[in-house]
């Protein structure tokens, strides 16, 4: 229980990168917040790791956009970081 009660924000997790760091969080115990630009891919990658017993949440976001990640990072909903991978 490495990450156990930690929380994980990745930006890009749709992706082939994005989607390894957010499993390795996971296996780690981490709670995962996988934002990216697909929905689909992020959603997929949230169904792998719940399917393997972990928590995972998803939003829409392009990590591009830095106005976007600040809009996202300043609601309610986000969680506190414990860990933060950006591009």
């Amino acid at each position: 229980m490495l990450l156990g009660n930690k929380n994980a924000v990745i930006y890009g997790a749709g992706g082939s990168i994005g989607g390894a760091v957010a499993r390795a969080f996971a296996r780690k115990e981490a709670r995962v917040f996988l934002a990216g630009r697909t929905l689909e891919s992020l959603e997929e990658m949230a169904e792998q790791i719940r399917s393997a017993g972990r928590e995972a949440e998803t939003a829409l976001i392009d990590a591009l956009d830095e106005t976007a990640i600040d809009e996202h990072a300043d609601t309610p909903d986000f969680p506190r970081s414990d860990q933060r991978r950006l591009p």
